[in-house]
């Protein structure tokens, strides 16, 4: 996972952050997936034409929900500072803040660990990505709560954050969601598709 770490931070820094951090998410969920396979053997070369591959196609996928996560956060952390004085709206901003983090979190998850998701057209791509975790309520909630720790966990202990933060992170979205979205849309590729009948003219 360190190395990992290593080559997203790279990743997202050659793209000066905005640009990088959506296609090297990415990148490092294709390798951690490899590795959970069995069948990585040099991270960065995989990681680097992964991070090419997705430069565009990701960033246009990702970002618009980015934006979402960060404006709910903005929220929970104007509710955590208590900056109204009305306690109502706090709870109201702090709950409102942490679902829309939190489904935001396992939506972007979902397009950065499951490439069949993320190599839709644009609106399926974010409509699948959105529905996801209503999909797989249980492993969505263990995953925001587990990130949620962890970001916390790594703001604090910074060195750890630094070696390990968003690797580990982008490998409890691969362990949780990658298979599980995968079985899903093969089941849902598999149902039979029922048409509806037509009523001849009279």
């Amino acid at each position: 996972v360190v190395r990992i770490q290593l080559g997203w931070l790279a990743l997202t820094l050659r793209g000066l952050v905005v640009v990088g951090i959506a296609p090297a998410t990415c990148a490092a969920a294709e390798a951690l997936r490899a590795e959970r396979r069995g069948e990585l053997t040099r991270a960065l070369p995989l990681m680097w034409e992964a991070y090419r591959r997705e430069l565009i196609p990701a960033g246009i996928r990702m970002l618009p929900l980015m934006a979402v996560q960060t404006l709910a956060l903005l929220m929970l952390w104007q509710a955590a500072a208590g900056l109204s004085s009305n306690p109502a709206i706090m709870a109201v901003l702090g709950t409102l803040g942490a679902i829309t983090a939190g489904w935001a979190s396992v939506s972007l998850a979902a397009i950065a660990v499951a490439p069949r998701v993320r190599d839709q057209d644009l609106l399926v791509t974010w409509r699948l990505a959105l529905l996801m975790p209503g999909a797989v309520p249980l492993r969505s909630l263990a995953l925001a709560v587990l990130l949620a720790a962890w970001t916390l966990l790594s703001t604090t202990v910074w060195p750890l954050g630094l070696l390990l933060g968003a690797g580990l992170a982008i490998d409890l979205a691969v362990g949780l969601l990658s298979t599980r979205i995968s079985l899903l849309l093969d089941d849902l590729s598999a149902a039979p598709i029922t048409e509806t009948p037509t009523v001849p003219p009279s």
